[in-house]
């Protein structure tokens, strides 16, 4: 009776591959893993620890799926869904209807373009205000 019970317990950590467990979890975790995309898009880098999470957990669900999130220009958060068709229809099929949150499959839309985030250059703190003008054609 022991072995049967450690054997179960032994398949378990191998994978959860119940969609309604992964979308309890991220019922529970999509403010926080929205927080750390505007975390990350200020420059902090100690936000990464929700992403991971996700990975994770997406993994222990299916370990050949990926997901990718971030903002809309409209403001909702999009997650895209990679992987073995199969596994991505059956997790995205499970989805719950979230206010602020997009699923997807695969290729994002044209619709939810990524707007790349680029940080501005800090100035140097030996840096001088430029008081010179140049022309753009010398003579």
């Amino acid at each position: 009776m022991a072995v049967s019970g450690s054997k179960f317990m032994f398949n378990r950590r191998q994978g959860d591959h119940n969609p309604r467990r992964f979308w309890s979890w991220f019922a529970v975790e999509h403010q926080g893993l929205a927080n750390s995309i505007e975390a990350l898009a200020r420059g902090e880098a100690d936000a990464e620890w929700a992403l991971i999470g996700l990975t994770e957990r997406i993994h222990r669900y299916d370990p050949a799926l990926e997901a990718d999130i971030f903002r809309n220009l409209d403001g909702a958060c999009q997650m895209v869904v990679t992987g073995p068709k199969e596994s991505v229809e059956a997790l995205l099929a499970a989805a719950p209807a979230a206010r602020t949150w997009v699923f997807v499959s695969g290729v994002m839309s044209a619709a939810s373009a990524r707007v790349p985030y680029r940080p501005a250059p800090r100035p140097s703190a030996d840096a001088s205000p430029i008081s010179a003008h140049y022309e753009a054609y010398a003579s």
